[in-house]
């Protein structure tokens, strides 16, 4: 499989050129722990030696590799606009240790600790692709969220929408997204004060003009929405940012529901978890980029060659890497 062999060689090209790293031996492992659904530490039989690797690499080179990987996949299946997701997705830590890129879990939860990804997922019908994923630092998850937009706008040649869920309800956000013009569905929680007003003045659709408050650079910006809130669908309100117009209050909520697709496509790579128990946010990450980038590659091959379901994809490319890796250690 030379798309999992490119993409780690990128992933060390900082200092590959000094270290010669068994690339096939480490492409085998890999996909066998994914598809075990396991640890690294426990199926790997050189865990240390490729952690040790990991820390030494940048998360610079872990997005490049990605990133082609990503490109060659459009190109594959010629997608020129795009219809985009945006979530956050969560990988629980049990240890007691803390940083920058651990946070602290409700108490409910079994786990106390949880390492955070930002994802955007392509929700294009039959071409469901997992496109970046960035770790989350305490406090830079806004800066996140355009970068991995300004990436987007860098793969297609137009954006044609994007859905996000009630954690990127962010001031700074949507003016981003005013500002060049991008079309946005934005999930907010129900809060106090005018979205509570708005709330009660609707009988079923209403929309509303609303503006936000935000700082940055010494200055304030007051960017302007619009709310819509659609009632009598559930027992809840939906409450939506938007800059779409819907005559009816079922095409907002059908539109929002697409972003369940990224749901959809965490599920799949859930069968392709690589777990580690290392607090180094750097191993974390290496290992959440390699189980979606397995997701790509099975999308592509089921549009281009034939369809297998997930886990019998990785049955097929754990023993092509079986057979290549034997084959190399057998002269």
């Amino acid at each position: 499989m030379t798309q999992i062999n490119s993409f780690l060689q990128k992933c060390f090209s900082s200092f590959l050129s000094s270290i010669i790293l068994p690339l096939n031996s480490i492409s085998y492992q890999l996909v066998k722990v994914a598809k075990s659904n396991s640890y690294v530490e426990t199926l790997g039989s050189n865990a240390d030696a490729l952690h040790l690797w990991i820390k030494r690499a940048y998360a610079e080179d872990f997005k490049s590799a990605f990133e082609s990987q990503v490109r060659k996949a459009i190109k594959h299946l010629e997608v020129k606009y795009a219809k985009l997701a945006f979530d956050i997705t969560y990988e629980p830590f049990y240890g007691k240790t803390r940083g920058l890129y651990i946070f602290n879990t409700p108490k409910s939860k079994p786990n106390r600790g949880e390492f955070k990804f930002i994802s955007v997922c392509l929700i294009t019908r039959n071409k469901q692709i997992p496109l970046m994923a960035l770790p989350v630092r305490l406090g830079n998850s806004t800066r996140l969220t355009l970068e991995l937009l300004e990436y987007c706008q860098s793969l297609f040649k137009q954006i044609r929408f994007a859905v996000f869920d009630r954690g990127f309800y962010i001031a700074e956000l949507i003016d981003y997204l005013e500002a060049h013009r991008i079309k946005y569905l934005i999930l907010v929680p129900e809060k106090k004060g005018k979205i509570k007003e708005y709330v009660e003045r609707t009988e079923e659709l209403g929309k509303y003009k609303h503006e936000l408050k935000y700082s940055k650079d010494k200055s304030t910006w007051k960017p302007k929405t619009m709310l819509v809130v659609c009632k009598g669908v559930n027992d809840f309100p939906w409450i939506f940012a938007t800059n779409i117009h819907f005559n009816s209050r079922i095409e907002y909520i059908l539109y929002y529901k697409r972003r369940w697709q990224i749901e959809t496509n965490y599920r799949v790579e859930d069968e392709a978890k690589i777990k580690s128990k290392s607090t180094n946010y750097l191993i974390r990450y290496f290992y959440f980029l390699v189980s979606q980038l397995l997701h790509l590659l099975w999308i592509v091959n089921k549009n281009i060659k034939y369809y297998v379901q997930f886990k019998k994809y990785l049955d097929i490319i754990e023993h092509k890497l079986l057979f290549i890796y034997l084959k190399i250690d057998a002269f």
